[in-house]
């Protein structure tokens, strides 16, 4: 059996493995909306959150809800989640806005900010 030589490993004091920090956590808003009516429901891709700044944040996610152009009937206490992109830190409120050319479009405003970035709407608070 021939003889396999192995070079050992060679250490080297120099290589710096210091930890660099993130320029940007991984952050989402997230909406749990509640009707206490039945009704046709869904939701576009053309929905956003509104800073109070003006700037938007995009839609990522919608869990229990149909998507345009599709509808689904919904009976009261139905529930649907929404995942936004996250709010910038110096937010203090937002709206909700369907950007759409509809009648009764989503739409809730001056939402106020809270730690969490979670947040519980119910209708009839949640006026479409």
């Amino acid at each position: 059996m021939p003889n396999i030589i192995t070079p050992k490993p060679v250490f080297k004091p120099e290589i710096n493995f210091e930890v660099q920090h993130l320029l940007q956590e991984e952050r989402s808003t997230i909406i749990h909306c509640t009707l206490s009516i039945a009704c046709l429901l869904r939701i576009s891709q053309t929905t956003f959150l509104v800073q109070d700044n003006g700037n938007r944040k995009n839609l990522l996610h919608a869990f229990n809800i149909a998507s345009f152009p599709d509808w689904k009937m919904v009976l009261p206490q139905h529930c649907f989640t929404l995942v936004f992109e996250g709010l910038e830190r110096d937010c203090i409120k937002f709206d909700l806005i369907e950007d759409v050319k509809e009648l009764n479009p989503f739409k809730f405003e001056n939402i106020k900010r809270n730690k969490t970035d979670v947040y519980n709407l119910e209708y009839p608070n949640f006026p479409f």
